[in-house]
């Protein structure tokens, strides 16, 4: 059976850019009963980022649902609805010179039953706030990471690192991309909160003070409590969080 969810989020474009270049959406399937959360943060200048992150939003979404793919499997639709996005997105940057490089990160979520199937390109994040624990469900593509994985650097390096912006892979500077889809699917539990948010939040506070204020809120004030103090430790970047809360 679909699960009950309480879906909210909040965008921001924070104290140092003159343009929020984040996009985010959810859907809910009126036959199914799925849901789909999909949270972006674009890059390339000031119009083509954030055309590239509503793009990629707009593309996924209608991929995701096409009627004909809806007995392929989820994980399946997913990277579909991603390469589709890329593509459309690399050919906008090939037709119009001033926005060579544009591109986008992009997590995306669909809750299908007791069940979320997770997809990302690039460094936005996914977190699972179960009990007392906040687990991150997605690798960041990103040369800090890469850093990180191969022992050249430590965690409160990365934090500071010059370079901590420089992606790997993103949605449509490319002509391809892998997308990075989650094998198995998180099984969801009443209680279970789902984190999605842009390095605009994540980058000002740490993993355990995310974890206090969702605990500490309802969906909606969490979100807005942590925009508000992303914004407060000088709010550098564009701010996204989305939150699902798993009510049965």
């Amino acid at each position: 059976m679909p699960r009950n969810l309480v879906i909210a989020y909040r965008t921001d474009t924070g104290q140092q850019r003159k343009e929020n270049q984040d996009a985010c959406g959810f859907w809910r399937d009126t036959l199914s009963g799925d849901h789909l959360l999909i949270v972006a943060d674009g890059m390339g200048g000031a119009a083509c980022g954030s055309s590239a992150s509503r793009m990629a939003v707009s593309i996924i979404q209608e991929h995701f649902f096409n009627p004909a793919l809806q007995q392929a499997a989820i994980n399946d639709r997913l990277e579909l609805a991603i390469l589709h996005a890329n593509q459309a997105i690399y050919q906008q940057a090939a037709e119009n010179p001033e926005c060579q490089g544009m591109g986008t990160t992009c997590v995306v979520a669909a809750i299908a039953g007791r069940y979320a199937f997770l997809a990302h390109v690039g460094d936005s994040r996914i977190y699972l706030v179960r009990e007392q624990r906040i687990i991150r469900l997605t690798r960041d593509h990103s040369l800090v990471q890469r850093m990180l994985d191969d022992g050249l650097i430590e965690e409160h390096e990365a934090a500071v690192h010059s370079q901590r912006n420089v992606l790997q892979r993103a949605i449509g500077p490319r002509r391809e991309v892998v997308p990075e889809v989650r094998s198995e699917p998180v099984e969801l539990l009443p209680g279970d909160l789902l984190i999605m948010c842009t390095d605009g939040l994540y980058g000002q506070m740490r993993d355990e003070e995310i974890f206090e204020i969702v605990r500490q809120n309802e969906p909606q004030a969490a979100c807005d409590t942590l925009v508000s103090l992303a914004n407060e430790r000088g709010g550098p970047d564009n701010i996204t969080v989305a939150i699902c809360r798993v009510e049965s």
